[in-house]
């Protein structure tokens, strides 16, 4: 990355397109606010806001790409921060730091705006946690449109009371989180799909929960949550729900025996698989090929 320089905004003020500073009357610490909107062009490798070292500003920020491309750095790991992407961070966040590229061709030319409190840093912070740094929007998504229009008041000073700047706060924030929470059901949906499919196919090849999660790249608490928050179930459920559904079928459309079944789908002994046997279906293997049925519903 490029030498740092200092971390103060205003050191950097020529690249300001424009700006909308805001004053709260009667401020509450209580309630988070808006100090400033910027849009900002920076082509210069000097230009770097280094927050590894400590700051003693407050607050926290989004900054959205328009065009070009700047750098976030998270720890050691950099990303482009290219067009329709965002990053949002507090002040005095160490492990970040936000830069023009060294080796830039064309100027970054990118919208942000800063809030202030305790309140604002606690929620980026625990927004930060759930969802990352950093978010994608197209610059036609409603909060860059809303950011945009503030052009329309460059240079003037914007007096909000204190429900209004946490308005602006809670709207920028409940759309960042709205956009990953789309995002990540899409994605776990796809996951439970593949999910569904593994274990469809390998049913019977003593498969469990840790040998699905291996296949899928993924950890064992990852899958757990994304089934729990998806179909309000564990997988481990889910997986003894389809081996007592396959084991019903090879009992009625097979003569292997109840050791034989257990041993394909995986169960160490014969009275572990009836145990379960039992708890889902409320009868014994036996019972079940005795009768060649079982109540509809119950799996």
């Amino acid at each position: 990355m490029a030498k740092p320089g200092t971390d103060t905004p205003t050191d950097f003020g020529k690249g300001r397109v424009w700006e909308v500073p805001f004053e709260v009357t009667s401020r509450q610490e209580a309630l988070p606010f808006p100090d400033i909107v910027v849009e900002e062009i920076q082509r210069s490798p000097v230009y770097y806001i280094d927050r590894r070292k400590g700051t003693n500003m407050r607050g926290c920020q989004l900054s959205y790409t328009l065009s070009g491309e700047g750098i976030f750095r998270i720890d050691r790991q950099d990303i482009r921060m290219k067009p329709g992407m965002a990053f949002l961070q507090c002040h005095n966040d160490r492990h970040n730091s936000y830069c023009y590229p060294p080796d830039g061709k064309v100027p970054w030319r990118f919208l942000w705006i800063s809030f202030s409190s305790k309140t604002a840093e606690n929620i980026v912070k625990a927004v930060n946690r759930e969802y990352g740094y950093i978010f994608h929007l197209p610059q036609d998504s409603g909060i860059i449109k809303k950011l945009k229009n503030y052009e329309n008041y460059r240079g003037r000073l914007q007096v909000i009371t204190p429900l209004e700047g946490a308005t602006i706060f809670m709207d920028v924030i409940t759309r960042l989180a709205d956009v990953e929470s789309r995002k990540e059901e899409t994605v776990s949906s796809e996951l439970i799909r593949l999910v569904h499919e593994y274990i469809y196919v390998n049913l019977e090849d003593n498969i469990n929960i840790r040998n699905i999660a291996a296949h899928l790249g993924i950890s064992r608490e990852h899958l757990a949550r994304v089934f729990k928050q998806q179909l309000g179930e564990s997988p481990s459920n889910y997986l003894h729900r389809k081996k007592m559904m396959r084991a019903c079928k090879l009992l009625l459309e097979t003569n292997l025996t109840v050791g034989e079944i257990a041993d394909k789908l995986g169960y160490t002994t014969s009275a572990a698989f009836i145990r379960t046997f039992k708890q889902y279906l409320q009868m014994t293997p036996g019972r079940l090929r005795e009768t060649g049925w079982f109540p509809p519903g119950i799996l």
